[in-house]
């Protein structure tokens, strides 16, 4: 069995979103395109026997590095990390409402590496340093992944390392948010990615 490749991660995403934004559903459309990128991941996996370099991933609750970079995501993630904020006991909504206004106080204009080196924290972040809707989290964070948590600490504290990655796992989940991207496009949704930490 060939194992799938990045642009078929890609194309199965565009197509199940497309089922889902065709009846209107936003928040259908990100998780139509998550479960085809697990789908996807899992075929991988079983085709090229990924099972003992998932297993070795360094990354785990509380390990909460990669929550301080910035991460972009569609509508329709943002569509579905709403709803996940939305269904949060009252104290849980109002603490992610009141580290995302804090975080735009913060976050100005700074890129991707600005952030990072400013260490700005994700409001989706909890104490214990795990995800409040991990269940629902947005594609680029499923597809984050490290095999030295050791490593990540360093590139956090400003060292230029580079982070060793399962490239399988983050390229399926890329392309994946890609094709739920054009289907976004194709069905005239706009066109763009929108900064998570800033939008809650």
């Amino acid at each position: 069995m060939a194992a799938p490749t990045f642009s078929q991660a890609q194309a199965r995403s565009r197509d199940a979103a497309a089922v889902a934004l065709a009846g209107r559903d936003l928040t259908g459309a990100a998780r139509a395109a998550i479960a085809t990128a697990d789908a996807t991941l899992a075929e991988a996996g079983a085709a090229i026997g990924l099972a003992a370099s998932l297993n070795a991933l360094a990354c785990a609750r509380g390990c909460s590095i990669c929550c301080h970079q910035m991460v972009g995501v569609t509508e329709a993630e943002l569509s579905l990390v709403r709803q996940a904020v939305a269904a949060l006991p009252a104290a849980g909504r109002d603490s992610v409402a009141a580290a995302s206004a804090r975080l735009r106080d913060r976050a100005g204009t700074l890129d991707p590496a600005g952030w990072w080196q400013a260490r700005l924290a994700c409001p989706l972040l909890a104490d214990d340093g795990g995800c409040r809707i991990h269940a629902d989290r947005p594609l680029p964070c499923r597809a984050m992944n490290s095999a030295d948590a050791a490593v990540c600490r360093q590139s956090f504290d400003g060292q230029p390392v580079r982070i060793p990655m399962l490239a399988a796992q983050h390229g399926i989940y890329g392309h994946a948010q890609a094709g739920l991207l054009q289907a976004l496009v194709s069905a005239g949704r706009p066109n763009g990615m929108i900064v998570l930490g800033t939008a809650l």
